[in-house]
Protein backbone atom coordinates (compact mmCIF):
# COMPACT_ATOMS: atom_id res chain seq x y z
CA UNK A 1 0.00 0.00 0.00
CA UNK A 2 1.46 3.53 -0.93
CA UNK A 3 0.05 6.60 1.22
CA UNK A 4 0.43 10.05 -0.28
CA UNK A 5 0.04 12.95 2.31
CA UNK A 6 -0.02 16.54 1.37
CA UNK A 7 -0.54 19.98 3.29
CA UNK A 8 -1.84 23.46 2.99
CA UNK A 9 -3.30 23.77 -0.56
CA UNK A 10 -5.08 27.19 -0.30
CA UNK A 11 -6.97 26.80 -2.83
CA UNK A 12 -4.00 26.34 -5.50
CA UNK A 13 -4.26 23.24 -7.59
CA UNK A 14 -0.74 22.04 -8.69
CA UNK A 15 -0.05 19.73 -11.65
CA UNK A 16 2.53 18.51 -10.27
CA UNK A 17 0.25 16.57 -8.30
CA UNK A 18 -1.89 15.53 -11.18
CA UNK A 19 1.56 14.00 -12.80
CA UNK A 20 2.89 12.12 -9.62
CA UNK A 21 -0.47 10.21 -9.16
CA UNK A 22 -0.94 9.36 -12.84
CA UNK A 23 2.85 8.01 -13.10
CA UNK A 24 3.11 6.52 -9.38
CA UNK A 25 0.87 3.76 -8.27
CA UNK A 26 -1.03 5.69 -4.68
CA UNK A 27 -3.71 3.73 -3.20
CA UNK A 28 -4.83 6.25 -0.76
CA UNK A 29 -4.15 10.47 -0.57
CA UNK A 30 -4.22 12.21 2.80
CA UNK A 31 -5.23 15.82 2.86
CA UNK A 32 -3.75 17.51 6.28
CA UNK A 33 -6.03 20.81 5.85
CA UNK A 34 -5.99 24.18 5.03
CA UNK A 35 -7.60 22.95 1.08
CA UNK A 36 -9.17 26.68 1.01
CA UNK A 37 -7.65 30.03 1.93
CA UNK A 38 -10.96 31.33 3.90
CA UNK A 39 -12.90 29.86 0.80
CA UNK A 40 -13.81 29.70 -1.39
CA UNK A 41 -15.89 26.38 -0.64
CA UNK A 42 -16.46 25.70 -4.36
CA UNK A 43 -12.56 24.86 -4.90
CA UNK A 44 -13.25 21.54 -2.54
CA UNK A 45 -14.91 19.47 -5.13
CA UNK A 46 -12.87 20.59 -7.56
CA UNK A 47 -9.28 19.65 -6.27
CA UNK A 48 -10.51 16.62 -4.39
CA UNK A 49 -12.66 15.22 -6.89
CA UNK A 50 -9.74 15.32 -9.50
CA UNK A 51 -7.43 13.61 -7.00
CA UNK A 52 -10.04 10.59 -6.57
CA UNK A 53 -10.61 10.56 -10.47
CA UNK A 54 -6.96 9.78 -10.53
CA UNK A 55 -8.25 5.83 -9.22
CA UNK A 56 -6.65 6.61 -5.97
CA UNK A 57 -9.06 7.10 -2.76
CA UNK A 58 -8.87 10.65 -0.48
CA UNK A 59 -9.07 11.36 3.04
CA UNK A 60 -9.17 14.44 4.12
CA UNK A 61 -9.18 16.68 7.74
CA UNK A 62 -10.05 20.93 7.47
CA UNK A 63 -7.24 23.09 8.49
CA UNK A 64 -7.32 26.88 10.35
CA UNK A 65 -7.99 28.64 7.29
CA UNK A 66 -10.77 26.81 6.00
CA UNK A 67 -14.35 28.15 6.87
CA UNK A 68 -16.91 26.60 8.40
CA UNK A 69 -18.89 23.99 6.22
CA UNK A 70 -15.36 22.61 5.17
CA UNK A 71 -16.26 19.09 6.65
CA UNK A 72 -19.99 18.92 4.81
CA UNK A 73 -18.49 19.95 1.26
CA UNK A 74 -15.52 17.56 2.10
CA UNK A 75 -17.85 14.73 2.56
CA UNK A 76 -20.09 15.86 -0.32
CA UNK A 77 -17.31 14.72 -2.37
CA UNK A 78 -15.44 11.38 -3.57
CA UNK A 79 -13.41 11.55 -0.05
CA UNK A 80 -14.13 12.10 3.64
CA UNK A 81 -13.48 14.39 6.21
CA UNK A 82 -12.47 12.02 9.77
CA UNK A 83 -11.91 15.58 11.72
CA UNK A 84 -12.45 14.57 15.38
CA UNK A 85 -12.90 10.26 13.93
CA UNK A 86 -11.16 7.54 13.30
CA UNK A 87 -10.99 5.49 10.54
CA UNK A 88 -9.79 2.25 9.29
CA UNK A 89 -8.06 2.08 5.74
CA UNK A 90 -7.61 -1.81 5.29
CA UNK A 91 -5.02 -2.63 8.31
CA UNK A 92 -4.01 1.42 8.76
CA UNK A 93 -6.12 2.93 11.61
CA UNK A 94 -6.64 6.93 11.40
CA UNK A 95 -6.84 9.31 13.71
CA UNK A 96 -8.25 12.86 12.49
CA UNK A 97 -8.12 16.29 14.03
CA UNK A 98 -8.01 19.59 12.09
CA UNK A 99 -7.83 23.17 12.47
CA UNK A 100 -5.18 24.06 15.01
CA UNK A 101 -4.58 25.57 18.34
CA UNK A 102 -4.82 29.44 18.94
CA UNK A 103 -2.76 32.02 16.39
CA UNK A 104 -2.28 35.25 16.53
CA UNK A 105 -5.08 36.04 13.60
CA UNK A 106 -7.99 34.05 15.05
CA UNK A 107 -8.52 32.13 12.17
CA UNK A 108 -12.05 30.07 11.67
CA UNK A 109 -10.75 26.75 12.42
CA UNK A 110 -9.15 26.98 15.94
CA UNK A 111 -9.75 25.01 19.21
CA UNK A 112 -8.35 25.45 22.38
CA UNK A 113 -5.49 23.02 23.58
CA UNK A 114 -7.38 21.21 26.39
CA UNK A 115 -10.53 20.77 24.41
CA UNK A 116 -8.14 19.39 21.03
CA UNK A 117 -6.29 16.85 24.11
CA UNK A 118 -9.76 15.62 25.25
CA UNK A 119 -11.06 14.70 21.81
CA UNK A 120 -7.74 13.28 20.94
CA UNK A 121 -8.04 10.94 24.02
CA UNK A 122 -11.57 9.79 23.58
CA UNK A 123 -10.44 8.83 19.70
CA UNK A 124 -7.48 6.49 21.20
CA UNK A 125 -9.60 5.09 24.03
CA UNK A 126 -12.29 4.01 21.23
CA UNK A 127 -9.45 2.23 20.00
CA UNK A 128 -8.28 0.25 22.56
CA UNK A 129 -11.68 -0.81 22.88
CA UNK A 130 -12.13 -2.19 20.05
CA UNK A 131 -8.78 -3.26 19.17
CA UNK A 132 -7.05 -5.76 20.80
CA UNK A 133 -3.19 -4.69 21.99
CA UNK A 134 -2.06 -7.46 19.95
CA UNK A 135 -3.70 -5.92 16.83
CA UNK A 136 -1.26 -5.40 13.63
CA UNK A 137 -2.03 -2.28 12.62
CA UNK A 138 -0.47 0.78 11.65
CA UNK A 139 -1.72 3.85 13.52
CA UNK A 140 -1.33 7.39 11.67
CA UNK A 141 -2.62 10.80 13.65
CA UNK A 142 -3.60 13.17 10.82
CA UNK A 143 -3.63 16.96 12.14
CA UNK A 144 -3.32 20.04 10.64
CA UNK A 145 -1.32 21.47 13.82
CA UNK A 146 2.15 20.28 14.35
CA UNK A 147 2.97 19.05 18.09
CA UNK A 148 4.62 21.54 20.13
CA UNK A 149 8.69 22.00 20.59
CA UNK A 150 9.61 19.91 17.57
CA UNK A 151 11.30 20.67 14.35
CA UNK A 152 8.28 20.54 12.33
CA UNK A 153 6.41 23.70 14.42
CA UNK A 154 9.33 26.59 14.12
CA UNK A 155 8.75 29.75 12.54
CA UNK A 156 11.65 31.76 11.06
CA UNK A 157 12.41 33.27 14.73
CA UNK A 158 12.77 29.93 16.08
CA UNK A 159 9.87 30.10 18.53
CA UNK A 160 7.58 27.13 18.47
CA UNK A 161 4.07 27.59 17.85
CA UNK A 162 2.62 23.84 17.92
CA UNK A 163 0.36 22.41 20.17
CA UNK A 164 1.26 20.87 23.77
CA UNK A 165 -1.70 19.21 24.30
CA UNK A 166 -0.82 17.03 20.29
CA UNK A 167 2.85 16.90 21.83
CA UNK A 168 1.23 15.29 25.43
CA UNK A 169 -1.40 12.98 23.32
CA UNK A 170 1.99 11.46 21.07
CA UNK A 171 3.58 11.17 24.36
CA UNK A 172 1.39 8.99 25.87
CA UNK A 173 -0.41 7.13 22.72
CA UNK A 174 2.69 6.68 20.67
CA UNK A 175 0.92 5.97 17.27
CA UNK A 176 3.55 5.07 15.01
CA UNK A 177 3.32 8.11 12.09
CA UNK A 178 1.60 12.03 12.56
CA UNK A 179 1.35 13.37 9.82
CA UNK A 180 0.83 17.39 10.23
CA UNK A 181 1.13 20.52 8.54
CA UNK A 182 0.43 24.46 8.98
CA UNK A 183 3.58 25.71 9.39
CA UNK A 184 4.29 26.39 5.81
CA UNK A 185 8.20 27.01 6.42
CA UNK A 186 8.36 23.93 8.77
CA UNK A 187 9.15 21.27 6.26
CA UNK A 188 10.90 17.99 7.76
CA UNK A 189 10.52 15.52 10.50
CA UNK A 190 11.27 14.63 14.12
CA UNK A 191 10.42 12.36 16.62
CA UNK A 192 8.75 12.16 20.04
CA UNK A 193 9.53 8.67 21.75
CA UNK A 194 8.66 6.18 18.62
CA UNK A 195 6.24 8.12 16.71
CA UNK A 196 7.61 9.60 13.71
CA UNK A 197 6.33 12.94 12.77
CA UNK A 198 6.76 14.63 9.68
CA UNK A 199 5.28 18.35 8.11
CA UNK A 200 5.46 18.49 3.90
CA UNK A 201 5.03 22.01 3.74
CA UNK A 202 2.71 23.64 1.22
CA UNK A 203 1.32 21.63 -1.57
CA UNK A 204 2.37 24.74 -3.93
CA UNK A 205 6.32 23.93 -2.93
CA UNK A 206 5.63 20.67 -4.44
CA UNK A 207 6.53 18.56 -1.37
CA UNK A 208 4.37 15.91 -0.19
CA UNK A 209 4.91 12.67 2.55
CA UNK A 210 4.99 9.37 1.03
CA UNK A 211 4.38 6.05 3.58
CA UNK A 212 5.24 3.05 1.86
CA UNK A 213 3.60 -0.21 4.06
CA UNK A 214 4.29 -3.94 2.85
CA UNK A 215 2.70 -6.92 3.45
CA UNK A 216 4.47 -7.73 6.86
CA UNK A 217 3.40 -4.13 8.09
CA UNK A 218 6.29 -2.73 7.89
CA UNK A 219 6.18 0.97 6.67
CA UNK A 220 9.19 3.48 4.81
CA UNK A 221 7.73 6.99 4.96
CA UNK A 222 9.69 9.88 3.34
CA UNK A 223 9.52 13.33 2.42
CA UNK A 224 9.20 13.51 -1.31
CA UNK A 225 9.53 15.84 -4.22
CA UNK A 226 6.27 16.12 -6.20
CA UNK A 227 8.30 17.06 -9.80
CA UNK A 228 11.34 14.33 -9.36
Amino acid sequence: MKILTISDIHGKSNPNLDKYLENNDIDLVLVSGDLTDFGPLDFVPEFIDNIASKDVDVICIPGNCDPEGICNAINDTESVCIHNNLVAYEDVILFGFGGSNPTPFDTPGEFQDPDLYDALKELFAEFDFVYKDDAKVIKILLTHAPPFDTEVDKIPDGNHVGSISLRKIIEEFQPDINLCGHVHEAIGEDKIGDTIIFNPGTLEENHAILIDVDDNMDFTANIIDLTE
